[in-house]
């Protein structure tokens, strides 16, 4: 099975864990489980065409196991989407602290491109559910809180330029990996970060 918690992608930068309530060892473990069976049988066919029991069969759970965690498979892709927050979330051990936002914007679309591009047929097949667009609010999230970390420029607030970034940053690499574009994702990066103000966002 492949696993995607975490995920073996050797080119992501490293990620912070975020904290969150203590969970059950057990419980982890089965949501783990889960969560994997799902994106993993994403990678091989759309949503529609998973049922619970193809859940439970790749993960190797009872049904009523699922059941006792999440009321249907919508809920656990959104739960599987949102344990995705730690792994888009930079952080670099050799930068300082107070890295500005410019910085932390180009990491944070490195580590969504590497992992996109490394689960491109989940991408694919799940990229119309509504779900998937918690992914959105993943990436405004984090960019919000590292420029209200910084002094804003008048006139300019945190939370509309990390929409607009990352709303940029999300539909790019949704472009790029849709079309099949022949774009190199060097290329790609090179590109983003010529578009970005030095030398920082504008806030």
């Amino acid at each position: 099975m492949l696993h995607f918690f975490p995920s073996q992608n050797k080119e992501r930068i490293p990620l912070k864990q975020t904290s969150q309530p203590r969970e059950d060892l057990r419980q982890r473990r089965t949501r783990k489980l889960l969560a994997d069976a799902l994106l993993s049988l994403l990678e091989e066919r759309p949503l529609s065409e998973i049922s619970v029991v193809d859940i439970c069969q790749r993960a190797m759970v009872h049904r009523t196991t699922f059941y006792a965690h999440f009321d249907d498979k919508l809920a656990l892709l959104r739960y599987a989407v949102d344990e995705l927050q730690k792994y888009f979330e930079p952080v670099d051990p050799s930068l300082d602290p107070r890295t500005g936002p410019r910085e932390y914007f180009m990491v944070l679309f490195h580590n969504a491109l590497s992992f996109l591009k490394s689960h491109r047929g989940m991408f694919l097949t799940v990229q119309g559910a509504a779900e998937f667009y918690v992914l959105d609010e993943i990436i405004t999230d984090a960019l919000k809180r590292k420029l209200s970390e910084s002094a804003p420029a008048a006139g300019f607030d945190p939370e509309l330029t990390a929409r607009f970034y990352a709303g940029g940053l999300l539909a790019l690499i949704r472009w790029w990996l849709s079309s099949g574009a022949d774009v190199p994702d060097e290329v790609l990066l090179r590109h983003v970060e010529h578009f970005i103000p030095q030398p920082e966002l504008p806030v």
